[in-house]
């Protein structure tokens, strides 16, 4: 009895490794496909420039390859996130598309940014993306990494606190166009025809706030909070300023 048990349990440790075998050998690519599990389908053709140069159909793949693949896939910008199955000699790329998660407008054009900072896409004109930021500053706000555009962190840094305090601002609903510059903040609030200066400081931010708060509304002009002074320029110029 003893013996067929050992023969028994080594007999299932041979048919495993067999099995294990038989899944992981390399299998000829007859065709690849790509679909999309989550996402409009927006960037598959970006996906398919980036990943189909690698596969050859008719040569053999193994699960080196796979992973290789895989990892290949998970690093561009229009892949959230990418799971490969390999399927009677079909090679199938399973993808989560990635989202932008803002627009920043630079230059006369809109660039679609994700939440790592990488852009998936660049539009002529302002686009209607939301939210949207413009960006005014002496050089780029973007840099490339591993061949790609990305914006710098510093510039994500200072549209995150912008987005934070605008949302503690509460200023009766009203939705700002912000302007991120190389010195501070501008806000531009279209309703009251109002044009806000602001510094990169947490007090510049907080003299505004009580500034608003005294007042209890905003009134047409040009307000300045980037200095230890409030100063209101231009106030008759921007009553008939369109914005």
């Amino acid at each position: 009895m003893k013996k067929f048990a050992i023969f028994f349990f080594l007999l299932i440790a041979v048919l495993g490794i067999a099995i294990y075998g038989f899944l992981t050998a390399p299998q000829k690519v007859k065709q690849v496909k790509l679909e999309i599990v989550k996402g409009s389908g927006s960037w598959k053709a970006q996906i398919s420039q980036h990943i189909f140069p690698f596969i050859k159909p008719g040569e053999n793949i193994g699960s080196e390859e796979i992973e290789y693949l895989k990892e290949l896939a998970n690093s561009l910008p229009w892949v959230k996130k990418c799971d490969i199955v390999l399927k009677n000699g079909t090679l199938i790329f399973k993808i989560v598309e990635a989202k932008p998660s803002l627009g920043l407008f630079f230059e006369g054009s809109t660039y679609f940014i994700r939440d790592n900072g990488f852009v998936l896409a660049k539009k002529d004109g302002v686009y209607p993306i939301s939210p949207i930021y413009f960006y005014k500053g002496n050089s780029s706000p973007f840099m490339i990494e591993n061949g790609f555009t990305k914006l710098k962190s510093l510039i994500r840094m200072e549209i995150a606190l912008a987005k934070e305090r605008i949302k503690n601002l509460n200023i009766n609903g009203m939705k700002p166009k912000v302007t991120i510059t190389d010195i501070g903040v501008n806000l531009i609030f279209p309703e009251t025809k109002t044009i806000v200066y602001l510094g990169n400081s947490g007090n510049s931010w907080n003299n505004f706030i009580k500034f608003y708060k005294l007042i209890n509304k905003l009134t047409s002009g040009v307000y300045d909070f980037r200095f230890s002074n409030l100063l209101i320029r231009g106030r008759n110029q921007c009553l008939n300023k369109k914005f």
